[in-house]
């Protein structure tokens, strides 16, 4: 919590401790002493000689923090978790109870708990480890004197804009108000380095900062600051704080963290960024791409936020927990990241501070019951289940229809969009009851469908996953069998959940698939015989994998090359010593691999041309033919013109073989209020989409009119919501200044902290709406405001009044998040890569860092090319083991959202920035450049201060690196094969010429820079 707040509107720092001398000896009698207390606090303040503005009490800004602080918990909005049936949070009914008496403090009783002590009587109770200061029993007592009024909670109040004309205007006015005035504007040098590293987190090369330098025009700076907004890389780093937000990462999360590549999304934020893309159309695109009328592929894209959050492959999970845990963690995310509040806590009860009931948290979740999803995860990012013979989006408008694909499969022509009718692929299934001692199989075949940026196959061809659940009962399951449709496959495996544990009985299990003419046994162990049948004999044996004490995979098996058509596959056991079923199956899921072209669903002229594509042998001339034999009878030669460009279009627009998750949306599942969040617990209501019953602007399904994710979105953006553009804006302030206005943006509500500026905040979310959800119009308010250009130096009077900087009467030094430090010590020494987009990149990163990351082991191969280079953000996020160099500088590891990241200030930092390959390779770099051109060593080293610091060195920093220079060159001369060593460090390769142990010795010179705090901080 900042050190700066309020009593009375006076800053607590200027009479805290003359308030302790005054009133360490106080009397025990409370009640008497109140007058006093806030005689003195006023007797003290008028002692320190700080203008102040006299105003009355708020409650918002001074009640309500310390109710909901001490009070709110017990006799707040959680009725279930009242105490004596007294809520404070509801005026009526505090002063209906007598503890608040308007105008009479001392005849209050919520002045006399408060002011006693008496263990039995005093509130908040002991137990509760809560104590109010005297300030604010002081202040308590003055709010009741002067009405004891109440107002609704700031942050859910209809934005109203204030009367001013600017930032500068509100923060001036503020200023004076306390004696202050804005600190000198910052240098030349510092604002241009500091604006670039602000606005596109890169630093300006040297000729860059010239440039502005030299130039004198009146309207330099908002010149550079166009050019800043109109480059690339503002997108980029916009696209850091966002990322963090809605939980991107390269890894699924849960259990095996197993890679999935979502690339693809980091693409269209960092697009959406540059573009401008208003935040209300950005927002609706996000959370209901999908769902908007003939939707583009990039809105497709967007609609993949729905699948960022962590999911598992594991094999014994229960589907129906997990998916209630995805479908609570979207409620996290959207409320935090749009809403800027906790909606999280009112998953297992109502909130016990903000009016969030249990209710409102499970109807908000509906909104996402339509999302097509399994418990468990079956991609990995390295298939592709969409057969993609077009690009899946090539934003042709055909009527819908239907064509053959020559592979069993069917492909949709649905207005805009060709897509491959896999996105729910039902499955025929007969159990055969009669062989089932006990229970009824189910089987559905939700699988995880995938947009893909490119056309082609897996190597092992098309890959397809059917899952069956058996319900479970109280009889075991005798052998099972499942029918399936008839479809050519080559290979498959099979996963079964059962349960009860197998080990430590004499448990076999065995497969039988039938074919058209022949049956064949697959048994896993070598005691199951069935008479008539052959076993498959395998170049290997049948391999089996535990997955967990519940599951086993039986993997890797090739079918004989003869057979025809699979009917069914027939799943039994043998029978332990007492007779019994060993197990009971609980989930079977069968993979299969391979489908060929059966013959005659397309005329012979073409066959051999899709076999060539399902090869992949297909020439780009007969890839061109067979587009066309698809849709010749299905279009005019107009729309085949069209859709040759608009496929040129995309195919040119994406790079390389990328997958993202698209959301595909079902028939809703039914969302019950989960009583303590238990999904085990079905008793609860039944709800529909409905959002925050308290909120303004109420959207509310009924029975024959469901709302969806898009009226969600709608709403989020809706003028009369009063959280979304505070939550961003306040966000984005930090950014520029290191503290948000109010300093908790994931917590808006009543336990968030009342705006220190709150004209401020009203005024850029006011701003930020009736611009048009305008993000750069807002960001260049900001950083031309004079508020921002000041200085960053603070005399020591300001630091002790306000060391946080809360009052904005300077400018804040800040540390440049994670992914820029990486990005400015490249882009000095020469070596970034400035590509756009992509998929993620793997620096450098210390051996068997994944050795514990298993199911399955991998091993971390770092970048061999340009992709080592790579921004920041494009690095791959490992969720369980984030990159160590991210990881020190307090990235998070976005298990859950983030809209604030944490700083720490450790011994790891330093040591990573000397360590660390990328940092050594691009000091070896910067040094290389400096040797070759130039030759005077003072010269050398102000061309890295400028550099990296983009400064000259002061006299004492040149004698102490000259110094240090001279020792380094004495000890890698001394030790030839230690410069050898250590040059070697990264790709990069040194100039020849000059001996080794002069870039050594500037190398460590670089390194030592490099280390520097002002290297890595903003000024």
């Amino acid at each position: 919590m900042p050190l700066l707040v309020r009593l009375y509107n006076i800053p607590i720092i200027a009479f805290v401790l003359p308030l302790f001398l005054l009133l360490g000896c106080a009397d025990s009698t409370k009640e008497a002493s109140v007058a006093d207390m806030q005689s003195d606090a006023a007797s003290a303040h008028e002692e320190s000689g700080i203008a102040i503005k006299v105003e009355p009490i708020s409650f918002n800004r001074d009640v309500r923090p310390i109710l909901s602080e001490n009070c709110y918990f017990c006799h707040g909005p959680d009725e279930t978790n009242n105490k004596a049936d007294l809520r404070l949070d509801l005026r009526d009914a505090a002063i209906a109870s007598g503890v608040l008496v308007p105008g009479d403090a001392a005849n209050s009783e919520l002045v006399k708990r408060i002011m006693t002590d008496d263990v039995d009587d005093v509130m908040p109770p002991p137990d509760a480890h809560k104590t109010l200061t005297d300030e604010q029993k002081a202040l308590m007592a003055r709010w009741i004197d002067e009405g004891a009024e109440y107002e609704g909670h700031w942050s859910y109040q209809r934005v109203e804009r204030p009367d001013y004309a600017s930032i500068d205007a509100i923060v001036s006015n503020n200023l004076k108000e306390r004696g202050l005035n804005f600190s000198p504007p910052a240098d030349k040098e510092t604002l241009v380095r500091r604006v670039y590293l602000d606005v596109t987190g890169l630093p300006p090369t040297p000729e860059e900062a010239r440039a502005f330098l030299d130039d004198e025009s009146t309207d330099a700076y908002e010149k550079l600051i166009d050019r800043l907004l109109e480059s690339p890389h503002y997108g980029e780093y916009m696209a850091i704080y966002w990322l963090d937000a809605v939980r991107f990462a390269d890894s699924v999360g849960y259990h095996g963290d197993q890679s999935r590549d979502a690339s693809a999304f980091r693409d269209y934020v960092i697009e959406a960024f540059n573009a401008n893309m208003p935040f209300d159309q950005f927002t609706i695109e996000q959370i209901a791409g999908d769902l908007l009328p003939d939707p583009t592929l990039r809105q497709r894209i967007a609609a993949s936020y729905n699948h960022l959050n962590q999911v598992s492959k594991e094999g014994g999970i229960q589907d129906k927990e997990y998916i209630k845990k995805y479908q609570a963690e979207r409620v996290r995310t959207t409320s935090t990241a749009w809403l800027g509040s906790t909606l999280a806590c009112a998953e297992c009860h109502d909130h016990k501070f903000d009016p969030f009931t249990a209710k409102d948290f499970y109807s908000f979740s509906a909104f996402f019951a339509d999302i097509l999803e399994k418990g468990a995860w079956t991609g990995n990012g390295s298939y592709q289940e969409d057969i993609q013979p077009f690009i899946e989006s090539l934003g042709l408008h055909l009527p819908k229809q239907t064509s053959k694909a020559g592979f069993g499969l069917t492909l949709e022509v649905p207005n805009r969009t060709f897509l491959l009718n896999q996105e729910k692929h039902e499955l025929e299934l007969e159990a055969h009851k009669q062989r089932l001692n006990a229970g009824t199989p189910s089987a559905h075949a939700e699988f995880e469908t995938w947009l893909a940026a490119e056309k082609r196959f897996h190597e092992q061809g098309i890959q397809r996953t059917y899952q069956f659940e058996v319900k479970d009962t109280e009889n075991d399951i005798a052998p099972l069998e499942l029918n399936l449709p008839s479809q050519p496959i080559k290979s498959m495996n099979f996963q079964v959940a059962y349960n009860d544990k197998v080990e430590n009985k004499k448990a076999q299990f065995g497969v039988v698939v039938h074919f058209d003419t022949k049956s064949y046994l697959l048994a896993w162990g070598d005691d199951i015989e069935v008479e008539g049948l052959e076993r498959i004999k395998q170049k290997r044996p049948w391999r089996y994998k535990a997955v967990n004490d519940q599951s086993f995979n039986l993997s890797d098996l090739k079918l004989p090359s003869d057979v025809e058509m699979l009917n069914s596959i027939e799943f039994i056991s043998n029978a332990n010593e007492e007779g019994d079923p060993a197990f009971k199956l609980q989930r079977v899921d069968v993979t299969t691999r391979r489908y060929d072209v059966p013959k005659g669903t397309l005329e012979d002229e073409n066959i051999a041309l899709v076999e060539e594509y399902l090869a992949g042998t297909i020439s780009e001339e007969n890839n061109t033919n067979l587009r066309h034999k698809f849709f010749e009878k299905h279009a005019s030669s107009e729309d085949l013109s069209e859709a040759q460009e608009k496929y040129s279009e995309v195919n040119n627009l994406l790079n390389g073989s990328r997958y993202v998750p698209a959301t595909v949306s079902a028939k809703p599942r039914e969302i019950k209020i989960l009583p303590r969040g238990n999904w085990m617990d079905e008793s609860g209501e039944v709800v529909l989409p409905t959002t925050p019953s308290f909120l303004p602007d109420l959207r509310a399904s009924t029975e024959t009119e469901r709302l969806t994710r898009l009226d969600l979105a709608q709403w989020i953006v809706s003028r009369e919501n009063p959280l979304t553009a505070r939550a961003y804006v306040n966000r984005l302030w930090a950014q520029y200044f290191g503290t948000a206005l109010s300093s908790a943006p994931e917590d808006l509500g009543l336990q968030g902290e009342y705006p220190v500026y709150p004209e401020l905040l009203e005024w850029l979310a006011a701003e930020f709406m009736e611009s048009g959800w305008d993000v750069k119009r807002l960001v260049k308010q900001i950083v031309m405001s004079r508020t921002y250009r000041q200085s960053s130096e603070a005399n020591p009077e300001l630091m002790e009044l306000d060391p946080y900087n809360r009052l904005l009467a300077r400018q804040t030094p800040r540390r440049l998040p994670a992914e820029s430090i990486r990005d400015n010590a490249l882009a000095a020494s020469g070596l970034l890569v400035r590509n756009i987009g992509g998929p993620s990149v793997r620096p450098y990163q210390p051996a068997n860092y994944y050795q514990h990351l298993n199911f399955p082991r991998r091993k971390y191969v770092s970048d061999t090319n340009h992709d080592q280079y790579r921004r920041g953000v494009y690095t791959h996020w490992q969720r369980t083991f984030l990159h160590p160099m991210l990881m020190a500088f307090d990235a998070p590891s976005r298990d859950e959202c983030t809209v604030l990241r944490a700083q720490s200030n450790t011994p790891l930092q330093a040591l990573n920035l000397l360590n660390d390959p990328t940092f050594v390779e691009a000091a070896k770099a910067l040094a290389d450049k400096l040797v070759t051109s130039q030759t005077e060593d003072e010269l050398r080293l102000a061309d890295a201060f400028e550099a990296v610091l983009m400064r000259e060195p002061s006299k004492r920093e040149m004698e102490v690196m000259l110094t240090f220079l001279s020792r380094e060159r004495e000890r890698f001369a001394e030790e030839p094969e230690r410069s050898k060593s250590f040059l070697n460090v990264g790709l990069y390769r040194v100039n020849e010429s000059i001996p080794k142990s002069e870039i050594a010795a500037w190398t460590s010179v670089c390194r030592a820079i490099f280390n520097l705090n002002e290297s890595i901080t903003k000024y």
